[in-house]
């Protein structure tokens, strides 16, 4: 296990407890982790105590926080960063709407759970950077992947400004 600790330039320090590699099970440390799984796996990490939920406990499995937290990073990562393009993108997702029965976070609660947990979202991203970086064999500094995390976060803010 590593313990991510972000450097305070970046934000209030945090210390979360990530795998060393973030394969998804034993079968797949010989093949090719996709981005998908490599967000899955980081999201799995983040101890459950540090997520913020921004809606009730009875809210469909998409409001869940790591059901945000994952979905919020993945689209980070694919630059994908309006809440209301995302909220878009989750409404012509047929296989999406199924799995949440049709209940879609709107792009509100997604500004929300952002503001609430932007620490962790930023921690995820940059547990995803260095998975498939270093994948890839590539090896960029720590200071570097939360750099490339907070940036990502940074322009999903400034998008969403641009929309109000």
């Amino acid at each position: 296990m590593t313990t991510l600790e972000t450097p305070t330039s970046l934000h209030a320090t945090r210390s979360l407890t990530l795998p060393q590699t973030l394969q998804p099970n034993d079968r797949a440390r010989d093949a090719a982790i996709s981005p998908a799984q490599a967000v899955q796996a980081a999201a799995r990490a983040i101890p459950r105590n540090v997520l913020h939920p921004v809606c009730s406990a009875a809210a469909g499995v998409a409001f869940h926080p790591r059901a945000l937290l994952a979905l919020l990073t993945y689209c980070y990562f694919s630059e994908i960063y309006s809440s209301t393009d995302i909220e878009d993108l989750m409404l012509r997702d047929a296989n999406f709407r199924n799995v949440c029965a049709n209940q879609i976070p709107d792009a509100p609660t997604l500004r929300r759970f952002r503001r609430h947990n932007r620490d962790v979202i930023e921690t995820c991203l940059h547990a995803v950077f260095r998975c498939l970086a270093e994948q890839a064999g590539k090896h960029p500094s720590e200071t570097e992947l939360f750099e490339q995390a907070r940036l990502h976060v940074t322009t999903a803010v400034l998008m969403d400004m641009h929309e109000n």
